[in-house]
């Protein structure tokens, strides 16, 4: 009930003061893959952009290791459990820009065969 109230009272002062909710501000891409692994890889590559962060958080996570007590197994767990995690997230990054890059060359791929024919 309560909860009903307050989504109530947000949705009433969003409207009533013009405010937009965050979910409403994304940028609508559509499924253009080679624009948005073009805005990724922008992103990825830039100076102390998303990769130097990746970085910088993977070696955070090993010298942390060093800091672990001995026989303290959860702490290494943890810790190579968030590796791991910040991996996968970069691998994501890179499937992004790489699908970008695969859909471009085949878009201009098609093109050159639609231009000798």
């Amino acid at each position: 009930m309560i909860r009903r109230i307050a989504a109530w009272l947000v949705t009433y002062l969003c409207h009533r003061f013009n405010i937009a909710l965050v979910a409403e501000q994304r940028i609508a891409n559509g499924t253009d893959k080679v624009a948005r692994g073009q805005r990724y890889e922008a992103f990825f590559y830039e100076e102390d952009g998303l990769r130097d962060m990746f970085t910088a958080l993977r070696r955070d996570y090993f010298e942390k290791v060093g800091d672990v007590k001995p026989g303290d197994t959860d702490s290494l767990k943890a810790l190579a459990m968030a590796d791991k995690i910040a991996r996968e997230i970069e691998r994501k990054f890179q499937t992004v820009i790489e699908t970008g890059k695969i859909y471009g060359n085949d878009t201009r791929h098609t093109q050159k065969i639609a231009n000798i024919r």
